[in-house]
């Protein structure tokens, strides 16, 4: 009896096989093929189940490419795909003929493996391998061909434990099973079997050896780790911290949070991914929680070492923490030229497991920014950006988008003049085409877009630029390849819940209020704040972020689990830099928000619905641009017409059937419509956020139904080429800039009047903003058919003292600006906008300027007048684009507006109304 205990215990790391199969070995050409699926291991996700179940099933081929072939459509319930119960959670699928079954014709295709995920008749179970992999059969050569298997299957014992091998053949040979070099046991037929007591901790190669009776011999290997009980040691420093951490001395400390377990072992590149029984790691119980962890010396510096761990003897993860991934599926499939000597997975030893990357210098970059100033959280102008549609084949949908080709474009988002990028998730996410909320390593960056030093550079070349760089991010939940996802059963995970307990449930649910959860996310936002020197986050989903059991009044009520939770994020983010930003997609009441606001923390702010409607030409309330009209915090928000999860609102012009025909199919009235709107939220203080291509009207479909539509997006810089778009876009850079060049008017203690209301469609729409004597007004005309005259009551704006800072293409050399006392009037095209403000917010103090003793500049209505030149002027935007170069006295018609003119070396501003 203690004999038979000792086993058991030796064996609680064996692999329990999810599949079994007759006859061994396998081959392409056997006969009447017995599966057998026991339902209660891997994921165990048909455990108890007592419906049909079926497979799907295919084959990977030598023609295949890795990839499944001749699977059927998924959810196809015929009877050749449906199993027997024999037993509880105990199935078996008959194949008779691996080429029949399949429907396999080429005699030049062979069979490599067959595959296969098991499934309720409804599709709503599955049962796969541990971690939610595909279930795979190895398919043996044709010919001789000898098999080794052990029971329990296992690479890794616990001492003392007896493992049993059978060496097995496809026809009659002498057969000997040897351990570690001496013959342990010898006969003769199609199998033999062996047990080996495994009672010193060692490791062992036990072969099997068969030569048939033509003389052909074939040898199979498998590597035993034979581990004694981990053994207790303190972490070095006393507290453990996971990842690959580096001491002084070039050691290198490997440590990984698996609480409930009673082994790791670190399966490194260096042992040539042999499981080792050196290599078994210690255990360091801290704060309640199991760290498992050991130490490694002699790692060269600049050297890709690759590794895994491999929990229990079961279950093999990469570190939760690394810096760098290897994903066997997706990598392969990566263009080369995006990261040319990017690290390979080693897919001759193994595919089944994705890798962690230690390196010494990973990602080393020269910084040339140290001290980048973060602009003010209350005047942010971001360009939210999704790297995988940004760049590529203009035209195209092809999801090429890279950092390189980004890079090239940060000089037009400086143009433009936003001071904050918001990059969509960029963690290492499963597969290479996604938005990247389905991330699965939060400290390693995706290698779809470019290298760990192309990231690097992408956020120094922005900090150059003025640009701050915020990650958007989802700690709400993982997908299905997170480590620790993977290491613990449905239903008893310390990590994830077993189903959310929120209403926003999205892939696995993460328990926010576990210990090692909150330390993760300390790790995750010093790894990205101090390596890559981001300057913020917008954190996904922050209704998911309560406590598991803080649900009870319902996930819209006022949750004070999920203010702590946020207060604690915000702690780690201004630990390491106090102005970094923190922005939350919380959409939580105005007391929580307002309650985070006070922390420091911004809120995003949806105005996509009534934005639509004002698109379309309908009356709506544009008020909520402004945070104090939201029972928010005056500058606690980022308010934005469209983002990656709303409507583009010129698809949404061009779809509605209740838009007036103007508003569906004509650029010249669509695009001023949409400048319009976009005057009214860069013109209302506070911060906002633009989406990508909005500042060109880009009018691809963002949505699905209700669902957003993920799927790749067409490049569309082309539209700059366009008249009409490339006038919005002029009116975006416009009105951002002339917030820049105006801060004291968006402060809190100016004055802000807003008519943006529904109610003041008929007597137009104004934004008055005033200070110490400066004055902007914003003047809509909100119908899409006829011209207004509109009248405002000013203070310091008057026909002496003002100059036209910005206007919509439609306004043109037409705008009828009129004084009289304090009431100013203004004739505005339909859909068309127009910014005045006194000349001292235009940098400007007079019409004219004497740029030297000879050279005299003068801007009248619609025109520059240069005279005196003695060689060559050049006229341009306040965005720098050059308007024409004259090279003599010249009359030159331009837009109203402010422009710098340069002559003889010297430049100014100059005002043409």
């Amino acid at each position: 009896m203690l004999m038979l205990v000792a086993i058991i215990v030796g064996a609680v790391s064996a692999v329990a096989q999810v599949v079994t199969v007759t006859p061994q070995p396998l081959q392409q050409s056997s006969r009447d093929i017995t599966i057998t699926f026991h339902a209660d291991r891997g994921t165990a996700g048909l455990k108890g189940y007592t419906g049909d179940v079926y497979a799907h099933t295919g084959v990977i081929t030598s023609l295949s490419g890795g990839q499944w072939h001749y699977a059927p459509s998924w959810g196809d319930n015929s009877a050749k795909y449906k199993l027997k119960r024999v037993d509880t959670d105990v199935y078996t699928l008959t194949i008779p003929d691996i080429n029949q079954y399949y429907g396999i014709t080429n005699p030049a295709e062979t069979v490599l493996k067959l595959a296969f995920v098991f499934r309720s008749a409804d599709c709503s179970r599955e049962g796969k391998e541990t971690g939610g992999k595909d279930i795979f059969v190895d398919v043996a050569a044709p010919g001789f061909a000898l098999q080794l298997t052990s029971t329990p299957s296992t690479t890794l014992v616990q001492i003392p434990s007896t493992v049993t091998f059978t060496a097995s053949t496809t026809s009659s040979a002498t057969i000997e099973i040897s351990v570690n070099g001496t013959v342990a046991a010898k006969g003769s037929g199609t199998s033999l079997t062996h047990s080996v007591d495994f009672t010193k901790a060692g490791d062992y190669t036990v072969t099997a050896r068969a030569t048939d009776g033509a003389g052909q011999t074939m040898t199979k290997t498998l590597d035993i780790a034979a581990i004694g009980a981990a053994t207790a040691r303190t972490y070095p420093g006393g507290t453990p911290r996971m990842g690959a951490v580096t001491a002084a001395d070039g050691s290198v400390t490997f440590c990984i949070a698996a609480p409930g377990k009673n082994s790791v072992i670190l399966v490194p590149s260096w042992d040539d991914y042999k499981v080792l029984s050196a290599n078994a790691m210690y255990y360091h119980d801290h704060q309640g929680i199991r760290y498992f962890w050991t130490t490694v010396k002699g790692l060269s510096k600049g050297v890709d070492y690759p590794y895994y761990y491999l929990v229990d003897g079961q279950t093999k993860v990469a570190d939760p923490c690394a810096s760098l991934v290897l994903d066997p599926e997706n990598d392969r499939r990566l263009d080369p030229t995006v990261w040319p000597d990017m690290p390979q997975y080693p897919l001759d030893k193994f595919n089944d497991t994705h890798l962690a990357v230690y390196r010494s210098d990973m990602g080393a970059y020269s910084w040339r920014v140290d001290n980048f100033e973060i602009p003010d959280h209350d005047d942010l102008i971001i360009y939210e950006l999704l790297l995988r549609d940004f760049t590529g084949t203009e035209g195209q949908a092809n999801a090429e988008g890279t950092l390189r080709d980004a890079i090239d474009k940060i000089p037009y988002l400086h143009a433009l003049g936003v001071n904050a990028v918001e990059l969509m998730p960029i963690m290492e996410f499963s597969g290479n085409n996604s938005w990247g909320y389905n991330p699965n390593f939060y400290m390693a960056p995706d290698k779809a877009y470019g290298s760990p030093a192309d990231y690097k550079e992408f956020i120094d070349e922005c900090h150059l630029h003025g640009i701050a760089v915020i990650l958007d991010i989802a700690l709400n939940h993982a997908d299905g390849h997170a480590p620790w996802y993977r290491m613990y059963p449905a239903g008893s995970n310390p990590f994830f819940n077993p189903t959310a307990p929120h209403d926003y449930s999205v892939f696995n649910d993460w328990r926010q209020e576990y210990a090692p959860v909150q330390l993760y996310w300390k790790e995750v936002i010093d790894h990205w704040m101090q390596e890559y020197r981001v300057d913020g986050f917008r954190f996904d989903l922050v209704k998911g972020l309560g406590d598991s059991d803080s649900y009870a009044k319902g996930t819209e009520a006022y949750n004070p689990s999920r203010v702590a939770n946020l207060k604690r994020l915000h702690s780690y983010i201004t630990a390491n830099n106090p102005r970094a930003i923190h922005i939350n997609e919380g959409f939580m009441t105005p007391q929580e928000e307002t309650e985070l606001a006070a922390d420091g923390q911004l809120q995003w702010y949806n105005v996509n619905g009534n934005s639509c409607q004002w698109a379309i030409g309908n009356a709506s309330n544009l008020r909520d641009f402004y945070a104090a009209e939201s029972k928010r915090p005056v500058g606690s928000t980022v308010s934005y017409a469209e983002s990656h999860d709303e409507q583009r609102l010129a698809y949404f012009q061009n779809s509605s059937t209740s838009a007036p025909n103007a508003l569906r199919y004509t650029l010249g009235e669509r695009m001023p419509r949409l400048a319009s709107l976009a005057a009214m939220m860069l013109l209302t203080p506070g911060s906002h956020l633009i989406w990508q291509f909005g500042e060109l009207g880009d009018d691809q479909n963002n949505k699905n139904g209700n669902d957003n539509n993920t799927n790749p997006k067409r490049v569309v810089w082309s539209h700059l080429d366009n008249t009409h778009r490339g006038a919005l876009k002029q009116c975006y850079q416009d009105l951002i800039w002339i917030r820049r060049a105006n801060p004291d008017l968006f402060d809190d203690d100016a004055s802000v009047n807003l008519l943006t209301t529904a109610a003041d469609w008929a007597s137009g729409r104004f934004i008055h903003v005033a200070k110490g004597g400066r004055e902007i007004l914003l003047v809509v005309n909100p119908y899409h058919d006829s011209p207004r005259t509109l009248s405002r009551t000013v203070s310091s704006l008057s026909a002496s003292n003002y100059a036209i800072l910005s206007s919509s293409a439609g306004v043109g050399n037409s705008a009828d600006v009129r004084f009289n006392g304090n009431n100013v009037t203004v004739t505005v095209p339909a859909n068309n906008y127009i910014v005045l403000g006194t000349l001292d917010t235009a940098g400007v103090d007079d019409i004219t300027t004497d740029l030297t003793p000879s050279v005299k500049v003068t801007g009248t209505v619609g025109v520059i007048t240069i005279s005196g030149l003695n060689d060559v002027a050049h006229i341009f935007t306040l965005a720098g684009t050059r308007v024409k170069s004259v090279t003599a006295d010249a009359t030159v018609a331009v837009e109203p507006g402010i422009y710098i003119v340069s002559a003889d070396g010297i430049s100014s501003k100059v005002i043409v109304k």
